[in-house]
């Protein structure tokens, strides 16, 4: 159970705005959905050096009493660390491949060689596709331009592309002299897909068909000009991380004893924009001699708009820390203009 860290318990709350109810009681009883709030162990407001615990509330069965959510009791003296990880979105990986400009040679075959990494979901650099567009010139290049060559491969890829199901990159035209590779995002889907990004490298080759050596003279360039980066606190993180800590929580074997199943709740949306703050405390257990069991409780702000003004409701949840354990143990509030 190490995928989003080595705690051995880790639970999430969810919310994207922080309720103005001060106590438990008040706080079921009214608060609106999507609402959360730091509140004292004992059912009251934050209040210096008490253990204190996170209430969410949903739009559940109020009769049944399932129209909110709580975390474990955070006991201040075992509070090790508060981190904040604002959000920041997904960018996808894009290379530039070029070198087209007055490179038109009679018997060349020109090649781009874009090699996919953990090819099919393996997880394992060491399994990859290779897909290669081509253009191959012959003894007379009359009426054959740069752009007639980029042109080529570009339909070679995307028709090698496409019997892969057209969903790992594009391929655009840029102008005569160079095109770009871009990963295309990955959906994700609960516990069954986590929507890693495209990883992938590229590799421009140009051969005279006339040489025995077949020796690449590397007039095509392919540069990296973004890089993948998996953005923090995105949709598909809150997604991939509600699946981990609800087995915790709820059922372990989800879905395993259909039709006889306990229904298990979902808050995270894939096109949510979170901050997170992760609150990383322990416990002693005795099982059976005195251990200490490390645990976090991460709690994801929903901006619903990348805008500064939307940190509000984080710097909420932040204060209220600040009233338990101080502003010295807490990140500082965040720019909200």
């Amino acid at each position: 159970m190490s995928v989003f860290g080595p705690s051995q318990v880790e639970e999430l709350i969810i919310g994207n705005a922080v309720a103005a109810e001060t106590t438990v009681a008040t706080f079921i009883a009214s608060a609106s959905d999507k609402e959360i709030k730091v509140l004292s162990a004992t059912g009251g407001a934050p209040a210096a050096d008490v253990d204190f615990k996170l209430l969410q509330k949903t739009g559940g069965n109020a009769v049944r009493g399932l129209n909110y959510e709580f975390s474990d009791v955070i006991k201040t003296s075992k509070v090790q660390k508060v981190i904040l990880a604002t959000y920041s979105p997904e960018v996808q990986k894009v290379v530039t491949v070029s070198g087209f400009t007055g490179n038109v040679v009679a018997n060349t075959t020109y090649a781009v060689e874009l090699r996919i990494y953990n090819d099919g979901g393996t997880l394992s650099p060491e399994n990859f596709a290779t897909i290669t567009g081509y253009y191959v010139t012959g003894a007379s290049v009359v009426g054959i331009t740069d752009q007639v060559i980029q042109d080529g491969i570009i339909a070679s890829l995307n028709s090698n592309l496409t019997r892969r199901g057209e969903f790992e990159v594009i391929v655009e035209s840029v102008d005569a002299d160079s095109f770009t590779i871009t990963g295309q995002y990955q959906t994700v889907v609960a516990g069954k897909i986590t929507g890693r990004q495209i990883e992938f490298d590229v590799t421009g080759k140009q051969f005279l068909n006339s040489s025995l050596l077949h020796e690449n003279l590397g007039l095509l360039t392919a540069v990296v000009t973004t890089k993948n980066y998996p953005g923090t606190g995105t949709g598909k993180y809150a997604v991939n991380l509600e699946w981990f800590t609800k087995g915790y929580k709820y059922e372990v074997y989800r879905q395993t004893g259909y039709p006889a199943d306990f229904a298990t709740p979902y808050y995270a949306s894939a096109g949510g924009m979170y901050n997170a703050i992760h609150i990383k405390y322990y416990d002693d257990r005795q099982s059976p001699t005195v251990e200490v069991q490390t645990k976090v409780l991460t709690i994801l702000v929903d901006k619903v708009e990348d805008t500064l003004a939307n940190n509000a409701a984080t710097n909420s949840v932040l204060a209220d820390l600040a009233t338990i354990l101080g502003a010295a143990n807490v990140p500082s509030a965040l720019d909200v203009l």
